[in-house]
């Protein structure tokens, strides 16, 4: 799973950058530097949106995520603001976020917290058809519990009466949905504020 980290602020701003590109840039006629762009865009997007596809919500945010990661570079590398550093802190979070949900690190991280052996028994009468059964070889759910008292609390509140295992999936479960929330939250509360 991908971490990502804040992204370095220039000590200088884009206003005051000297370089010969920014001077070529600047002299551009706008509609030469639309479609340059257009091109840039073309080609650093080519790899995500060859791997796009139509079936589910992780595609969604890889587009999303891949958005956000183009947007900070692009904030930060200019730095024309006094509030670049909120903005990479939040997208940071946001990104990590992200990558959290798309691959399901809430939902399932309760799982290496035991280690299982999966069998397949044959239905009786029919052997042809087979039961996929789960042997618990060992395990060490309650460190995951102490990890998570307030989900461990509510989870509780709503289901009283749950063995060990039942209550760490459904802790999972918990963490999982607040991690969505959180998300869309911050994304909600901060994302009209992140502009160049």
């Amino acid at each position: 799973m991908k971490n990502f980290k804040p992204l370095i602020i220039p000590e200088d701003s884009a206003w005051n950058r000297k370089t010969l590109s920014a001077r070529i840039r600047r002299s551009l006629h706008w509609r030469i530097r639309s479609f340059l762009t257009g091109c840039k865009n073309v080609i650093r997007w080519s790899p995500t949106i060859f791997k796009d596809r139509d079936w589910d919500d992780w595609h969604i945010y890889n587009i999303l995520q891949k958005k956000i990661e183009f947007q900070r570079q692009e904030i930060v590398y200019a730095n024309r603001y006094t509030m670049v550093n909120r903005d990479n802190r939040d997208m940071t979070i946001v990104l990590n976020l992200i990558e959290r949900v798309k691959e399901d690190y809430y939902g399932t991280e309760f799982l290496d917290y035991s280690e299982t052996k999966f069998r397949f028994d044959p239905i009786e009468g029919d052997n042809e058809i087979f039961t996929m059964e789960q042997d618990v070889i060992s395990e060490n759910y309650d460190e995951y519990i102490k990890k998570y008292p307030s989900s461990v609390r509510k989870v509780l509140k709503e289901k009283p009466d749950l063995d060990k295992k039942d209550l760490c999936f459904w802790v999972a479960k918990h963490n999982e949905e607040k991690a969505h929330d959180l998300l869309h939250r911050v994304l909600k509360e901060r994302m009209r504020r992140w502009w160049d």
